[in-house]
């Protein structure tokens, strides 16, 4: 195995500890190539808008746009904070079916390897937006997301991931690493990290944007979910963790 192959099978199997849907799927239909995305990114829309017509066009670009990018995301977190790395995702595929991209394929990655998570990042996350802009690009050919909206959505994603990463590693400065981050994305509007005075004073996230879950029809908003005060949003994230806990 050479070096390459071996820092391939290092993220893959990382991959799968921080999400089980990050790997090679058994029976694989349709793969989204980012060179030819456009066809299987109008079958990913056309879904949502069919399967929730009454959510509204809004929703229906969200939710694709949440499926298209959240895979490379995933990779691109792990490679630098788990292997201060930095690779192309261009021949990334990602696995298509029924409304669902879930399950990826990575024929090798030219890694390269970095002395600091802080140099890892910066590379890290110019592939990442190349990547993200072209899914982003294809997207507004059938559904209209300005990038603005789309890149804060990722943001707040994105410290999600790392608050997931956070958990695995207690010494991370993840207040330091988001900042990194949202800085080399080019982005000033995501969430915050606060802390709830529930289960030993943890580390939770308050979304800036809203993934608009609750347009499907009888469902409540997100714990997290800017559409509603601070206090009540703080409350509900309190009980959610309580309930995690003891569950």
């Amino acid at each position: 195995m050479n070096a390459e192959q071996l820092a391939l099978s290092k993220l893959l199997k990382l991959a799968k500890g921080y999400h089980s849907a990050l790997k090679v799927p058994e029976q694989a239909t349709d793969w989204l190539d980012i060179e030819s995305s456009a066809a299987l990114i109008k079958q990913l829309h056309q879904h949502w808008q069919q399967q929730y017509p009454e959510a509204g066009r809004s929703y229906w670009a969200i939710k694709s746009w949440g499926m298209l990018y959240w895979q490379p995301l995933y990779l691109a977190v792990i490679s630098v904070h788990e292997l201060t790395m930095s690779f192309s995702l261009q021949p990334m595929q990602q696995h298509y079916q029924q409304g669902v991209i879930a399950g990826l394929q990575l024929p090798t990655i030219k890694a390269q390897h970095h002395h600091s998570q802080q140099q890892a990042i910066t590379n890290m996350a110019a592939h990442l937006k190349c990547y993200v802009v072209k899914l982003l690009t294809d997207l507004n050919l059938v559904a209209r997301l300005n990038e603005r909206l789309a890149m804060s959505l990722l943001a707040d994603t994105l410290l999600a991931i790392l608050l997931i990463h956070a958990q695995r590693k207690p010494q991370f400065n993840i207040q330091l690493m988001a900042a990194h981050w949202l800085h080399a994305l080019d982005i000033s509007k995501a969430g915050e990290f606060i802390r709830l005075s529930a289960c030993a004073d943890s580390l939770a996230l308050t979304r800036k944007t809203c993934c608009l879950h609750y347009q499907i029809g009888n469902v409540a908003k997100c714990a997290n979910c800017p559409k509603q005060p601070q206090q009540l949003k703080v409350k509900r994230m309190q009980q959610e963790l309580i309930n995690l806990n003891s569950g």
